[in-house]
């Protein structure tokens, strides 16, 4: 007959294991989302999406490619000393030209030359100011084509879009 601290213990563990799921789930819509939302002109940035967990104690994949899975997110430990360190997921894109695609930085940006075309739906085209932002696309002549909305990442942490799909994720995890 367990104990009624053995019993306690067991109740935390599962308790934990339920909280690292929601972590996980919630992470995973997110970067889902970020996948949808941002721009798509090879497919690379759309998968190159990875969650880190801040700190140590984590096993498992860190990317993978869309739609992501929970195989794509690392398991945070159940031990609660190391989840002390633990608690949460720096969510990043691993291209190099994240910083510019992402709207954060001016970069110079020119036209396919290789007459290739993006696989996202291109949402704007004409030109953009040398040297200017990704989403920075006034209509009119000019090279330059945007799949994404003009400052989407900025949006979508700031315009509740992600609120809500960590608030989706945790419920999910929480309710498995």
């Amino acid at each position: 007959m367990a104990t009624r601290g053995q019993e306690l213990k067991k109740m935390s563990r599962a308790l934990l294991e339920q909280v690292n799921e929601a972590a996980r789930e919630a992470t995973v819509r997110v970067m889902n989302d970020l996948a949808e939302k941002g721009p798509e002109w090879s497919g690379d940035f759309k998968n190159s999406w990875m969650a880190i967990p801040a700190g140590k104690g984590a096993s498992g994949s860190t990317g993978g490619e869309y739609p992501y899975t929970l195989n794509d997110v690392p398991k945070l430990s159940t031990n609660l000393a190391e989840m002390r360190r633990v608690t949460k997921f720096r969510i990043e894109n691993r291209q190099p030209y994240a910083p510019y695609a992402l709207d954060l930085e001016e970069g110079v940006f020119r036209g396919d030359r290789k007459g290739n075309f993006p696989i996202g739906k291109v949402v704007a085209t004409g030109s953009r100011p040398t040297p200017g932002k990704r989403g920075n696309v006034k209509g009119g002549m000019g090279e330059a084509t945007s799949t994404a909305e003009k400052d989407w990442y900025r949006t979508y942490l700031k315009g509740g879009a992600m609120k809500k799909a960590i608030v989706e994720g945790v419920r999910a995890g929480l309710t498995k």
